[in-house]
């Protein structure tokens, strides 16, 4: 007679999933060995494809995170940080603990760290890794794309890659397998990056970052770029390569902390579940029970939904005359008179060098500032004198990267949002 032994089911293989960016939305690769990356559109349809087992690491597209190059006087990591924080909270728009900060540091001379910092904020990354949050694979691993593929090419003394993410062409520069600096230019077609690319290339000089480049990376996809290129840049090395093969870690992890115990929540659920299926198998009659208390929630749930479908009209009336009156605060409110925010721009001008060429304000959300400055520098000193004014506290301002004029002075064009 023979025996039949039951041996219990085994447990699902963990994979680790990447996800990066590319010209055409994101690609996914781990989900079967020795294949390819597939690729999807969407972030709901990276969601889909992911198995039930599985850690999840992000790599972010430049045009998602905020690049800051930094010279700090300290060596010490601990202290890095700090200064770091206080350098962001003085640049970007949002409080510290609504931000992901991470920084790799470049190179140290001294007592002095040259490093490039990163932000994204939490606001942001939410919207986007939505769909892997209702899925419950939100990621182990937030890095940043450009980052990984400078590391990827550690021997280059000065470095340039050229890529695309989304409907952006990205110049990324990295130094001795850092990156240094990302420039993107919102055009995906070769002529367009063509005429963009002296402007990236001079305002890199203009920030210091170096564009000696001993060796150019252009994307296998781009292969068509490569005789323009080499044409517009002269002697230069360029390379094709494949940027969907395996890439190093990321420097940086801008996973949010609330993350964290947010996947062990997830992951004591589905304990939770399991137990609940071994137990529901042996115990019929509380199976029976918990049929009957989903049957009286969904009740609930029906009596909840009758309600919000009754009180759905007088939530669009409040919301109307929400729209109503934000249109109508130009009008109403002294602050944003034309005359007054006229005067408020007049004030913070630094210098009298700096002349304030036009003022646009064509829609209640916002208005746009044109002017001419003597340098860069001081255009960039004007957009931080508008952000600290006071009286200007309810807009959001950020500029396009300052074009610099024959005469060498710096056009500017600044526009604020509520």
């Amino acid at each position: 007679m023979e025996r039949v032994v039951n041996r219990p089911a085994a447990r699902p293989k963990v994979r680790a999933i990447t996800i990066t960016p590319f010209a055409e939305g994101w690609r996914v690769g781990g989900l079967v060995d020795g294949e390819s990356p597939r690729t999807a559109a969407t972030m709901e349809e990276v969601a889909a494809m992911l198995p039930e087992a599985s850690t999840v690491s992000l790599s972010l597209p430049v045009a998602a995170v905020s690049l800051e190059r930094m010279s700090l006087p300290s060596t010490a990591r601990d202290e890095l940080d700090g200064m770091v924080m206080l350098q962001l909270e003085k640049t970007l728009p949002y409080a510290v603990d609504e931000l992901s900060v991470g920084f790799d540091v470049i190179r140290q001379e001294g007592n002095e760290s040259h490093l490039l910092a990163v932000a994204v904020s939490h606001e942001q990354l939410d919207t986007l890794c939505q769909p892997l949050r209702e899925r419950r694979h939100l990621p182990e691993q937030l890095g940043v794309f450009a980052m990984q593929l400078a590391a990827r090419f550690p021997a280059e003394e000065v470095l340039g890659l050229i890529f695309q993410e989304g409907e952006t062409t990205i110049l990324a520069i990295g130094q001795g397998g850092k990156l240094v600096a990302a420039y993107p230019c919102q055009t995906t077609s070769r002529e367009g990056f063509l005429i963009e690319l002296p402007r990236l290339l001079l305002a890199a000089e203009l920030e210091g970052t170096p564009v000696n480049f001993s060796k150019l990376i252009v994307d296998r996809e781009l292969g068509s770029w490569v005789d323009p290129l080499r044409e517009e840049l002269g002697d230069i090395w360029i390379e094709r390569a494949a940027l969907d093969a395996p890439l190093p870690p990321c420097a940086v992890n801008l996973t949010p902390p609330g993350w964290t115990e947010e996947k062990r929540q997830f992951a004591q659920t589905a304990k939770i579940k399991e137990w609940l299926i071994i137990a529901g198998a042996i115990y019929l009659c509380l199976l029976l029970i918990a049929a009957g208390y989903i049957i009286w929630l969904q009740h609930e749930v029906n009596a909840v939904n009758a309600q919000v479908s009754q009180a759905a009209p007088y939530v669009d009336s409040i919301a109307t005359r929400k729209a109503r009156w934000q249109a109508l605060a130009p009008a109403i409110d002294p602050t944003r008179y034309v005359v007054e925010i006229l005067n408020q721009v007049s004030h913070s001008v630094p210098s009298d060098d700096l002349h304030v060429t036009l003022l646009v304000q064509d829609n209640p959300d916002g208005f746009e500032v044109d002017g001419e400055a003597p340098s860069a520098v001081m255009a960039n000193t004007y957009v931080d004198a508008l952000k600290n004014d006071p009286n200007l506290k309810m807009f959001h301002f950020h500029s396009d990267l300052p074009v610099i004029l024959p005469n060498e002075h710096a056009q500017f064009r600044i526009y604020a949002t509520l």
